[in-house]
């Protein structure tokens, strides 16, 4: 990614930090989230790249599946994730996707002025395969594409003085979803990422 374009995202986070939710769930994590319909509302060039026709063509090539865009109602689709505070970070954890077919994340590298690391457990599911262990900088500009249902992963927590913003993008093989678990889902971003306005609040910025 250009830092032409990193410059714009740069721009816009300042637009965006006033409406960083925050939440600490402990055993789990700590940290800052704006949902889609803020991003897209406030920082056009971030969910611009989600939108992108050239990203989508090389991820389906990277990942070997015609993935798509998540539903527009998902406010995870394009999020921001920002580690701002001594101590933020995300535990270990799979993501569980909710829709009826996989789910690939793709992570790029904004701002990072932290030690805090991205870190991974390959073939832990795999009991033929050795487990890898990986402890990744996502370094601005710099793509990171795995399917979260089968990678263990966490991020490292934050030090004193240190800052970190991520941009979390989602693509599906399938957009259906149970009306049930799309319910679950939106509560679990709620409590955990974007807050109930974030969720529910249908893009309506103040």
């Amino acid at each position: 990614m250009s830092s032409e374009v990193l410059s714009r995202w740069e721009v816009e986070l300042e637009k965006l930090k006033p409406h960083i939710h925050r939440n600490y769930l402990p055993g789990h994590k700590k940290g800052g989230s704006v949902a889609y319909q803020t991003v897209n509302a406030l920082a056009p060039s971030i969910t611009g790249l989600y939108h992108s026709a050239l990203l989508l063509g090389f991820l389906r090539r990277v990942v070997s599946a015609e993935i798509n865009e998540c539903p527009s109602n998902d406010p995870h689709r394009c999020a921001l994730y920002a580690y701002t505070e001594e101590g933020d970070h995300m535990g270990w954890h799979y993501d569980t996707s909710y829709y009826k077919d996989r789910r690939w994340t793709v992570l790029v590298g904004f701002k990072d002025e932290s030690s805090s690391r991205l870190l991974c457990h390959l073939h832990t599911r795999n009991p033929n395969r050795d487990v890898v262990k990986l402890e990744l900088q996502i370094k601005p500009g710099a793509l990171v594409i795995f399917n979260g249902d089968k990678v263990y992963h966490a991020v490292s927590p934050l030090k004193e003085g240190e800052s970190r913003y991520v941009v979390s993008m989602q693509y599906v093989t399938a957009s259906d979803m149970n009306p049930f678990m799309r319910f679950i889902s939106n509560m679990k971003d709620a409590v955990a990422y974007f807050g109930l306005r974030g969720v529910f609040g249908k893009g309506k910025v103040r």
